[in-house]
């Protein structure tokens, strides 16, 4: 599988890509082809790539599209692991690139670097007018360096400090400082109006380490895949409860992701009338669609339904609307109502128009085990295929839809999971089969 969702860039194999960073930038006929080439590298680990990359950040050219691929690369390097990137990484932290400066400190928490020289000098960037304090703030907080939690309690409190780096520096204090206390502040980053800030508290959670913070997370207004994000890092065993905790429920319900149990944020002049209400299903912030699908159920059914399909053609190329259409109509399925072409559009969202990882697809698969159809049951084993479905997210949603549809072959057919690739599919394969 791709390491990135949404890549358009053309494809070039291994051996080209190696060629190209080697080039100077004289013999390059597009800059943008270094990007390319580093891009697809990500692909092919090992001693050769790293070689090729270190070789290539090395260069010194003022051409934007060189300076975007060498911030890039050096991310890379950090992916790689490569540890003899180190030094030369660690030049990068003075730079008249800042964006640069913020990946190298990136890569160099991601590389665990462990230099008393190196680690002061990112220290050093708190005291400084840097612009990205919270990537710093996180890398120290990653390394378990303890050293500057005065300067990084300062920060927390210090009334212009945005509040990405007050999350940030909040975690710092609880997982290096154990002061819990603090959860309750992070815990309310969760309710910020600004949804990039609810975003950065569900890291800052995640970096603090208490998993205590999960049931919060379930219900603030984000897309399921920050929450889904948060279980993977936090949940660190197979145990199925933790702390009173239950990990698959935890999971069910970000699957499901049952509008009525989103604590929405109040939005001032929010209309309710349906057509405005059907609008803001295609808005990028998560809390806006949240708060029109808990509306719309306020609606006649019929009517919704109407809307939803009149819309239906600009939101089948809005793959954020596509998800919150395709979970109002599962609502209303649930509730009784069928919309004839429902299944033609079910089988749009689960075709190879769209790749494996895209959200909606999960609620796809719940929209097309209510519908009945003979199909799905009998092509039920390609679920378990991870050739035709690769995303472990839509596994686990064919043994929940198993689970709750309580079919007499439940337990044969979750048995073919219990060996998935993906540790939370072969957790809720066994809950099924000891059941």
């Amino acid at each position: 599988m791709k390491r990135y969702p949404f890549n358009n860039l053309p494809e070039i194999n291994k051996e080209d890509a190696i060629n190209t960073l080697r080039k100077p930038l004289s013999e390059i006929e597009f800059a943008a082809d270094y990007y390319k080439a580093v891009f697809h590298l990500a692909d092919f680990p090992g001693e050769d790539s790293e070689n090729a990359l270190l070789e290539f950040i090395k260069f010194d050219y003022e051409q934007l599209e060189f300076k975007i691929a060498r911030r890039k690369a050096v991310e890379i390097l950090g992916l790689f692991n490569c540890k003899k990137a180190i030094p030369t990484i660690a030049n990068y932290l003075i730079d008249d690139d800042s964006y640069l400066i913020e990946t190298a400190i990136w890569s160099l928490g991601k590389l665990k670097c462990n230099d008393i020289d190196i680690i002061n000098r990112i220290c050093s960037k708190l005291y400084e007018p840097f612009h990205n304090k919270r990537i710093v703030i996180q890398t120290l907080t990653n390394l378990g360096i303890e050293k500057e939690l005065e300067k990084i309690r300062e920060l927390s409190k210090d009334p212009k400090s945005s509040h990405s780096i007050k999350g940030a520096a909040l975690a710092a204090l609880i997982r290096l400082a154990g002061e819990k206390d603090k959860l309750f502040e992070l815990r309310d980053f969760l309710r910020l109006s600004n949804q990039n800030d609810r975003h950065c508290a569900v890291q800052d959670i995640i970096n603090a380490g208490h998993l205590s913070m999960i049931p919060f997370v379930l219900e603030a207004p984000i897309s399921p895949s920050f929450k889904i994000q948060a279980i993977d890092s936090l949940w660190m065993d197979d145990s199925l409860h933790i702390e009173n905790i239950s990990l698959i429920n935890s999971l069910d319900s970000v699957i499901l992701d049952d509008p009525k149990q989103i604590n929405t944020l109040r939005i001032n002049n929010f209309r309710k009338d349906i057509g405005f209400l059907i609008d803001q299903l295609f808005h990028t912030d998560f809390n806006r669609c949240y708060h029109s699908l808990q509306e719309l159920l306020n609606h006649s059914f019929d009517e919704v339904i109407y809307y939803l399909n009149i819309n239906w053609d600009r939101a089948k190329v809005d793959y954020g609307a596509i998800y919150f259409f395709i979970n109002a109509y599962k609502i209303l399925l649930e509730k009784g109502f069928y919309d004839r072409s429902l299944l033609q559009k079910v089988n749009f969202l689960l075709s190879d128009s769209w790749p494996d990882y895209m959200k909606f697809k999960s609620s796809a698969i719940q929209v097309w085990s209510i519908l009945n159809d003979p199909k799905f049951y009998s092509d039920f084993q390609n679920f378990s295929d991870e050739s035709i479905t690769p995303f472990w997210k839509n596994r686990y949603t064919a043994l929940l839809v198993l689970q709750n549809n309580q079919i007499d072959l439940n337990h044969n057919i979750a048995k073919i999971f219990l060996n998935d690739s993906h540790r939370f599919v072969r957790l809720k394969a066994k809950q099924i089969c000891s059941l």
